[in-house]
């Protein structure tokens, strides 16, 4: 008999009133919530707690890290991974999440689904539509969505939008992405240890960085043809690390510095030997646009 999955969640949490929810409707909705293990990086302000009774959700381990001594949400990631003790799959989530009955067997029945007619290492990752903390539990959006360009900075493709996914009532499984979320993917377990999150990538254009990576890596990235969960994209319910951390302009710019090093090493080879020129024509579009 196979031995049931089991589901590695990783979510870094900074200052976030949301945390506590998200941890509760992570459990309370999963089919099998005991087969999850899930790592918070919890880089915490003087006012912020938690209940005793989420604090003892099964196979929960709470990082706590004071919020000045974080040095970003990809440094958290990082350190999170390292938590990684070979669970066959894996999710990354922000604090700020609300989720469907049964994500979790939703997730592995679209992963298994694609592994076995249409790729050998799929990735699932989405921009999941929004729910209000305010409005709760009304005013969740009902589409999926699939991930576009938006913006550069300094040349360097930074930001990323979405848009709903057309005709997605008579898809029967996920489509093909060219961008990945890091608010949301689901992959195997081994993507901790063949895509490790870069501490160094500060904030903006890192979810363009690790799609990159992953794809370099031979995972190839899919957007779920149905509703798994809910993200909040205002951010009153949370402070951001860069209202707090007057260095971040110094961080921000020697991100965009590595980022600009990575996308134009043209050359390197990633699995099956994907190049970044490889990418740039799967994702339709310049990483970095010289002056």
């Amino acid at each position: 008999m196979r031995r049931p999955p089991s589901i590695f969640v990783q979510i870094p949490a900074y200052r976030d009133s949301e945390l506590e929810s998200t941890l509760r409707g992570l459990y309370a909705k999963a089919e099998h919530p005991a087969r999850l293990r899930t790592a918070v990086a919890w880089q915490r302000g003087p006012g912020d707690s938690l209940s005793a009774d989420v604090r003892s959700l099964p196979s929960l381990e709470l990082i706590e890290i004071p919020f000045e001594e974080s040095k970003g949400c990809n440094w958290a990631r990082s350190l999170l991974q390292e938590h990684w003790r070979g669970e066959q799959f894996t999710l990354v989530l922000d604090s700020h999440h609300r989720f469907v009955h049964g994500w979790d067997t939703a997730l592995e029945s679209m992963y298994r689904n694609l592994e076995a007619a249409v790729s050998r290492r799929p990735l699932l990752t989405a921009y999941l539509p929004a729910y209000d903390p305010a409005r709760e539990p009304g005013g969740r959006r009902k589409r999926p969505y699939k991930i576009y360009p938006l913006e550069r900075e300094q040349g360097i493709l930074t930001r990323l939008t979405s848009y709903p996914i057309p005709y997605w009532t008579t898809l029967s499984e996920p489509i093909p992405a060219q961008f990945l979320s890091l608010h949301f993917i689901f992959a195997e377990g081994e993507f901790n240890a063949a895509v490790p999150f870069d501490p160094g990538l500060y904030f903006f254009g890192d979810e363009v960085a690790t799609g990159l990576r992953a794809y370099l890596a031979g995972y190839d990235l899919f957007h779920p043809h149905r509703v798994v969960g809910w993200h909040c994209f205002e951010r009153t319910s949370r402070t951001a690390h860069w209202q707090d951390h007057e260095d971040w302009r110094e961080q921000h710019q020697r991100s965009l510095d590595r980022m600009r090093r990575l996308f134009l090493d043209k050359a390197g080879g990633g699995v099956g030997g994907r190049t970044v020129a490889d990418y740039e024509e799967h994702a339709m579009v310049s990483l970095v646009e010289q002056p």
